[in-house]
């Protein structure tokens, strides 16, 4: 499964009335490496100073390809911000949208022809695969002796967070992409919530931190009638296939995997590369879960359900524990009248210490420009605006944008320290309001959104993930971001999809008894057929290569 950002919050901007009273932004300390590299470079005559706004003297267009999905606004240009900014800098986009399911194929057959746009945005439809690919060709731009003059917010990212710097840099030592990087407490791929009135009935005090623990609440919930219908039929945990289970569950076992290619790789004490399923842990995670759905205190019919299956369960109240991306699509309305409880971090007799996933999150290739853009500088000056940290000066580029939108328009402070808002209405959700604002898809930005954790917001609310799982973050997870020649790239996609669809099909087998766990040896020696060996080689190379180059 791959990691992807909580809720689609990708984008953010925020251009304060006071930007239009002649009042910029400011730019970093000038004793950075990258103001010093700005003074000393001739800034082309169409523009104004870096720094200085509007960007351009006079007001230009730049047309860009972008990825389309059916929560955005149809109209970019009609939305807030694009506007407020337009207004700021005199740069106009002209958007050619392609629906999202398709925007990789349609990017390739673009570059494939040499019809290029100036600039492509993508989110995770373009990879660093992408960069490797094109790069090198000159079809898009190598922005490395740009990016320190007209991108002095990002050059500051660079610097200070290595895994941006290397994930943005290609193996020649080229930077092709700008990425998108996020900050949130609440940014897990995969949660789980109980509804409170569910808990009280069980009789439920306290909330498990333990697998142990999880059981006997589990047990407690499959004596009760959770959704009231005066029968005891309800389902005490529910999960659309394996993917959540491996995100909650397994990390009890073993930690949180964060592999790049596929999550069941990790880096172990000496550094190494290993896959998860060969270390000590995964069995007894399978052992459990079985235990579990083989008293009926998992849903049996999880490896099989439709994700409209799992949501109509889900809102019928019917189910006592779920997990899934987001509550939000799940519990609907629901969570308006009932507050939901959401489980922390577990650990087990096999792994003493809590682990939790990394918050952070990153598209490392979210915009290219091509050779076809006619005003590169101005370009990167207008994405730099998105790589502002969340607080740092007056005027404010990066956060609360993505999710609340402007303050006193859209939300307001409802306490004197700052921590708690509401929305005004008719605003309702962040899904809403981003059709009126932003998009959330496909944009290049360094956004914080763990001050947001606080407030008022129905879809963040009810995360307490600062509490239950910073304790156990870990800050890094380098396989995420590696990159990969083409070569290895094309041995390691055939060899691991094999490998991928053996798994999750034993996996699942384990998990509802169609195969005995007596036989998880055979299984891994079938594992060792499918070249999981010279996967792990092959990564390691790549890994090592990454280390290197961050010394």
């Amino acid at each position: 499964m791959k990691f992807k950002r909580a809720g689609a919050l990708i984008l953010s901007a925020v251009v304060l009335a006071s930007a239009f009273a002649g009042c910029g932004p400011s730019k970093p300390s000038t004793s950075s490496a990258a103001s010093t590299s700005s003074q000393a470079t001739k800034i082309p005559d169409y523009m104004n100073p870096v720094g200085k706004y509007p960007i351009t003297k006079e007001k230009i267009t730049v047309n860009a390809i972008v990825p389309l999905n059916s929560t955005e606004a149809k109209d970019w240009n009609s939305l807030l911000a694009f506007q407020r900014l337009e207004k700021m800098t005199n740069i106009h986009w002209n958007f050619e949208y392609v629906d999202s399911s398709k925007f990789s194929d349609q990017v390739n057959i673009r570059m494939a022809s040499d019809d290029l746009p100036e600039v492509i945005t993508g989110g995770t439809d373009l990879t660093a695969t992408f960069e490797e690919t094109y790069g090198p060709t000159g079809k898009i731009l190598d922005l490395t002796n740009l990016i320190p003059t007209y991108m002095p917010y990002f050059s500051k990212r660079r610097s200070e967070v290595k895994d941006i710097k290397y994930a943005n840099t290609s193996l020649t030592g080229k930077i092709y992409g700008l990425p998108d990087y996020t900050i949130s407490s609440g940014n897990i791929p995969s949660l789980s919530f109980m509804d409170k009135k569910t808990l009280d009935k069980a009789g439920i005090t306290s909330i498990p931190k333990t697998t142990d623990e999880l059981y006997t609440m589990l047990k407690a919930f499959s004596k009760i009638d959770i959704d009231g219908n005066g029968k005891v039929d309800d389902i005490p945990m529910d999960s659309q296939g394996t993917g959540t289970l491996r995100q909650i569950i397994q990390p009890a076992f073993q930690g949180y995997t964060g592999g790049s290619v596929s999550d069941e790789w990790d880096i172990d004490a000496t550094g190494k590369v290993v896959w998860m399923p060969l270390q000590k842990g995964f069995k007894e995670y399978l052992e459990f879960l079985h235990k579990l759905y083989s008293e009926k205190l998992l849903d049996n019919e999880f490896l099989t359900i439709k994700s409209d299956q799992f949501a109509a369960k889900v809102k019928s109240g019917a189910v006592g524990l779920f997990a899934g991306f987001t509550p939000t699509g799940l519990a609907g309305t629901k969570m308006e009248k009932d507050p939901l409880v959401e489980l922390p971090a577990l650990t087990s007799p096999t792994n003493s210490k809590q682990v939790a996933q990394q918050p952070n999150w990153m598209a490392t290739t979210a915009a290219v420009l091509t050779k076809s853009c006619k005003h590169p500088e101005a370009v990167l000056s207008w994405f730099d605006l998105f790589y502002r940290k969340e607080g740092e000066e007056v005027q404010n580029f990066c956060g609360k944008t993505s999710l609340l939108g402007y303050e006193n328009e859209n939300w307001k402070y409802t306490d004197s320290t700052k921590t708690k808002y509401v929305f005004i209405d008719p605003v309702k959700s962040y899904v809403e309001l981003n059709k009126q604002i932003m998009i959330t898809y496909g944009w290049p930005a360094y956004i914080d959104n763990s001050p947001m954790q606080a407030g008022g917001l129905m879809e963040t609310k009810i995360s307490q993930n600062k509490t239950n799982y910073a304790p156990y973050y870990r800050e890094s997870y380098p396989l995420k971001y590696v990159r990969f020649t083409n070569e290895e790239n094309d041995s390691i996609t055939t060899a691991q999809t094999d490998l991928d669809t053996y798994l999750n099909m034993m996996e699942g087998k384990f998990i509802n008894g169609q195969e005995n766990l007596s036989n998880y040896d055979q299984f891994i020696s079938k594992c060792k057929q499918l070249k999981v060996d010279n996967l792990t080689k092959t990564m390691q190379t790549a890994l090592d290569r990454y280390e290197k180059a961050g010394k």
